[in-house]
């Protein structure tokens, strides 16, 4: 089947599905390829809170980044008309431990004092008092009051479905076997049924976004790096906000449910989970909030994050070919830089300046 479109974009994650939703919303006719079902990758197994677990030790560039995204984020997703999406502001708490951790928050305090952003700093007892479940060997913490969490399988669900409502044609089970190219451009993609040609292709497929883009000689190195989770099913209430220590947290959702992340394994393309994996989650959820051990576990999984060797993603046109826009790469921030991602691409397809620097973004960097 033969078909014109303005762009093609592979890869139905959040990424992919944010960009969709941008571009049908601009009156692009796009089609959306996605390998399996819509979010069942990477964005279905993170865990939706809407900031970096270490904001302060970013490269600037990339905490720039977030931080445009976080600012977008509420309109963007009122906008959507989507309440499953369950956009909740109920704030962040970091725990202090050690000296380790006071250093961490001393650096974060004064990262969010800088720029305006709400941080309070409590004792051990006045942390217990805002979360009585924290562990008793706390020296303090650290109060984040607007850091927000969505429910990001739902989310990437409901931007494929607002793009289809907008005229996207929103293709599941649909892989791109290679890329339809003259010399110095691509003009879309070749699928099982039929050539797909496109004014703009843009590849948004994650961890396998290397392996796609190596047919068309571009050596990007994005790797998976496996992370493992966590459900458990605990009383609505036990907490009232996330609760995050290193690359460790605790994230309550409106029905009692606590999330519990997350590993980092260089595993490969294997997404199943391990005894090493899920007893080592559990562990850091006792030990920053011992009653916890008492819940059931409802489930478990592993999602494959889209890392690069400088920890930024890959944003704008491909060096090597025209009519390619690239977009992935987000690594541990993929539900958090949906928004702004999507507009740069929109800019991006519609030749528009975009509002920011891309260049510390740039594939083939």
């Amino acid at each position: 089947m033969n078909r014109n479109a303005d762009a093609v974009i592979l890869g139905g994650g959040i990424i992919g599905a944010a960009i969709a939703h941008a571009l049908a919303k601009e009156g692009r006719r796009v089609v959306l390829l996605e390998k399996g079902a819509v979010g069942r990758q990477a964005s279905w197994a993170a865990a939706g809170l809407l900031t970096p677990i270490h904001v302060a030790a970013y490269p600037a560039p990339l905490a720039s980044l977030c931080s445009d995204s976080e600012r977008l984020y509420e309109a963007w997703v009122r906008d959507l008309a989507a309440p499953e999406v369950e956009y909740r502001p109920g704030g962040a708490l970091i725990p202090l431990f050690d000296d380790r951790d006071e250093r961490d928050a001393a650096a974060l305090e004064a990262w969010r004092r800088e720029r305006g952003r709400p941080v309070e700093r409590l004792d051990a007892a006045a942390a217990r008092v805002v979360e009585p479940m924290l562990a008793p060997e706390i020296h303090g913490a650290l109060v984040l009051p607007d850091v927000a969490q969505v429910r990001n399988h739902r989310l990437t669900r409901a931007l494929a479905e607002a793009a289809r409502r907008l005229g996207a044609d929103v293709r599941t089970e649909s892989e791109a076997i290679g890329f339809l190219r003259v010399p110095g451009r691509v003009n879309g993609v070749k699928t099982a049924r039929g050539d797909l040609f496109a004014t703009e292709t843009v590849v948004a497929a994650g961890a396998w976004s290397g392996d796609l883009l190596a047919a068309v000689d571009l050596n990007l190195p994005v790797r998976p790096v496996r992370g493992q989770m966590v459900l458990l099913r605990g009383p609505a209430g036990a907490l009232s906000k996330a609760i995050i220590s290193h690359d460790s947290y605790l994230i309550p959702r409106a029905d009692g449910r606590i999330l519990v992340g997350s590993t980092v394994e260089e595993a490969g393309f294997d997404v199943t989970t391990t005894a090493d994996g899920v007893g080592f989650l559990l562990a850091q959820a006792k030990r920053l909030a011992p009653g916890v051990g008492k819940f059931a576990v409802e489930t478990t999984w592993a999602g494959l994050r889209p890392a690069t060797p400088d920890r930024l993603p890959y944003l704008g046109r491909s060096p090597g070919a025209e009519g390619l826009i690239i977009a992935t790469g987000h690594y541990r921030n993929g539900i958090l830089l949906a928004p702004v991602t999507a507009r740069i691409v929109a800019d991006l397809v519609a030749r528009r300046e975009p509002s920011l620097d891309l260049g510390p973004f740039r594939p083939g960097r």
